[in-house]
């Protein structure tokens, strides 16, 4: 699975370091790359689980990047958790990946 994410700036170069230090010790992601303006993201399915997934959460929410790449997961019965409105990411993944 490939997302493709958005990047805001990073306050300085240890900011961006500790980013990309979070996505390469989540067990899920197995790489990532610039294209463009944007960050490819690869994501191992066989490896997102409940707590891989939240912690890609909290990075994207830490470092302000729009969840709607991870809307699709919801549609999964594994993760249909994501969906549930009252949880902090629902606004910014489920809304807007409806949107687009």
């Amino acid at each position: 699975m490939k997302l493709m994410i958005d990047l805001n700036s990073f306050y300085s170069a240890g900011d961006e370091r500790r980013f990309f230090e979070g996505l390469g010790d989540n067990p899920a992601v197995s790489g990532y790359r610039g294209i463009a303006h944007q960050l490819q993201v690869s994501i191992v399915q066989k490896h997102l689980n409940h707590n891989t997934l939240r912690e890609l959460i909290a990075l994207f929410y830490r470092y302000q990047i729009p969840m709607a790449p991870l809307a699709p997961l919801a549609e999964n019965k594994r993760f249909a958790w994501l969906a549930d409105e009252r949880w902090y990411w629902h606004q910014s993944m489920i809304t807007q990946g409806d949107a687009g």
